[in-house]
């Protein structure tokens, strides 16, 4: 798949000059061989190359350390732009950054939305899991998800009910899978995303991350109607992020600027007796662009836009974002 490997001192360290890095199942069997072996993993590659989203998140949850080389013998994190030394086979961050790292150099028409989401389903034995990646994958690209797997690359055609059948029965352990949709008509790539099942004493969770380029920012109308989608499936909470500079199912090797959060939507579990019309007010009152409260269905839920643009004397969407979560949902936030 592209990897060379080699030890050095106690660390496995994969060397890969691809593109794009995303073969979690070939990345997942090195971190297993190197964690028997009582050492650490390094993914190692040069400036050029990119990580899928899903293994940037294997990386970040199991400690591997993406290192880039700049190509002149210097060394820094992939995520962080902190340098690296070597010494004795292990490899260490340091606190100052890589100037490499905050140089900008992607293409600025490139761009998209990042979601995330979250529904939690009473235990039952006819569960069906994997609706939210469904509803989100349609909202994104028109179509439902293409495949599913349990590593990338997928290899299984998307079913909702070989997924419940899986994982949604109760004695079933939680999971983390990936999913693919369509290319939306017209843009550069497809939906690219992942689904973790968690299994909470209260329920079973369905926790979604999904990408997509786009050329533009949704507009209104476009947040609110992805926001009704959401609704209908009653989730606790979900939030979309604008990315410009970059395909948000990718992550580079150099800053770009945070994703901005674009959409923030409260379920009923965060509005249990409160008054939704008043915290969309506080929404407003910290400086988000509108609000509104959806109804239908087993509750109503709070959507929340924030503004595309920044504006003199209004707080950053991220620092609204934040306020939002401490108010309703502070343990998410």
């Amino acid at each position: 798949m592209g990897f060379a490997r080699r030890v050095s001192g106690h660390t496995t360290v994969l060397y890969s000059e691809a593109p794009v890095v995303g073969h979690t199942q070939w990345v997942s069997k090195a971190i297993s061989e190197a964690k028997a072996a009582g050492g650490g993993l390094v993914l190692l590659t040069p400036d050029t190359t990119k990580l899928t989203r899903p293994l940037a998140h294997l990386c970040d949850v199991l400690g591997v350390m993406w290192v880039v080389d700049d190509g002149r013998g210097a060394l820094y994190v992939g995520t962080t732009g902190q340098r690296v030394h070597e010494r004795d086979g292990h490899y260490f961050a340091e606190d100052a950054l890589h100037e490499q790292y905050s140089r900008q150099g992607s293409a600025q028409d490139i761009g998209g939305v990042r979601v995330q989401a979250e529904t939690l389903m009473p235990r039952r034995t006819n569960i069906r899991v994997g609706g939210l990646a469904e509803a989100v994958c349609r909202a994104l690209s028109g179509a439902q998800p293409l495949g599913w797997g349990v590593q990338e690359p997928v290899t299984q055609p998307w079913s909702v009910p070989d997924i419940s059948s899986r994982y949604g029965r109760a004695n079933a352990d939680g999971h983390f899978l990936h999913f693919v949709g369509p290319r939306p008509e017209g843009e550069r790539g497809q939906v690219n995303g992942s689904l973790e099942i968690q299994k909470p004493r209260d329920g079973i969770v369905e926790h979604i991350e999904a990408s997509v380029a786009l050329p533009a920012p949704w507009s209104d109308d476009e947040r609110l109607d992805f926001a009704r989608s959401l609704h209908e499936m009653q989730v606790r909470w979900a939030r979309v992020y604008h990315v410009v500079g970059t395909n948000p199912a990718l992550v580079p090797p150099l800053f770009l600027g945070l994703p901005v959060p674009s959409v923030l939507i409260f379920g009923a579990e965060a509005l249990a007796g409160r008054d939704a019309h008043e915290y969309g007010e506080l929404a407003l009152m910290h400086g988000a662009l509108r609000y509104e409260v959806m109804r239908g269905g087993s509750a109503p839920s709070l959507t929340v836009l924030l503004r595309d643009e920044p504006r003199e004397g209004v707080p950053a969407p991220a620092v609204i974002m934040e306020a939002m979560y401490r108010a309703l949902m502070p343990e998410v936030g």
